[in-house]
């Protein structure tokens, strides 16, 4: 399990750290890199139901976690108080991540792309990981960002064909429909859609 960088101090009362470790659940969809961050109660980095932020539909569709992270890291020591990347994750295999979280930051959130989708994504939101005092574990569901079309097209699905096109659709973000398997993207990258596609174990050290 490799271990995730770029970590930054939380603030306040209590900090403390806390180890991430993101199991893939699927049997063929590979997890792009993605972001973790804690932060303040009240703060959104993505919520079911809500548009997505750029940040999250450059991560959703191209597995891009630039802009992600720089409204991450902008927000240190105001809305957010750690953030750290975590690594591509192939099927059945785990990445490690340690945030630091407070009274003050006490909510995790992030995002990792599900890499053969148009815009699918996974990852934690607003959870409460400063009261954890033991091993925890938590299912992560498959999101669609609704920022881009479904197509299954090769030209528009960067994992595993490098595809670039961008047919865009403006919906609220929504849980992943999965892969239909009449274009491009066979149906064995699919996953059951009833089930989570990860695993996250929250340890507290």
């Amino acid at each position: 399990i490799a271990h995730a960088q770029y970590n930054e101090p939380a603030l306040g009362t209590g900090t403390k750290t806390v180890e991430i470790v993101i199991e893939n659940a699927t049997k063929a969809q590979v997890f792009s890199p993605g972001v973790l961050a804690s932060h303040r109660p009240g703060v959104k980095l993505w919520a079911d139901g809500e548009p997505a932020s750029l940040g999250l539909r450059l991560i959703a569709e191209d597995g891009n976690i630039d802009p992600f992270m720089y409204e991450t890291m902008k927000g240190i020591g105001k809305d957010f108080g750690s953030t750290t990347v975590i690594y591509p994750i192939d099927p059945s295999q785990k990445q490690k991540a340690v945030l630091k979280v407070s009274a003050e930051y006490p909510l995790v959130s992030g995002a990792i792309m599900l890499g053969m989708t148009n815009d699918g994504f996974l990852g934690p939101q607003s959870i409460d990981m400063f009261k954890i005092d033991k091993p925890t574990v938590f299912d992560l569901y498959a999101y669609d960002a609704g920022t881009e079309q479904n197509t299954e097209k090769k030209e528009d699905v960067p994992g595993g064909f490098g595809g670039l096109g961008r047919p865009e659709e403006h919906v609220p973000i929504r849980r992943h429909p999965g892969i239909r398997g009449d274009a491009d993207a066979p149906a064995d990258r699919g996953w059951d859609v009833t089930k989570p596609v990860a695993r996250m174990t929250v340890t507290p050290k």
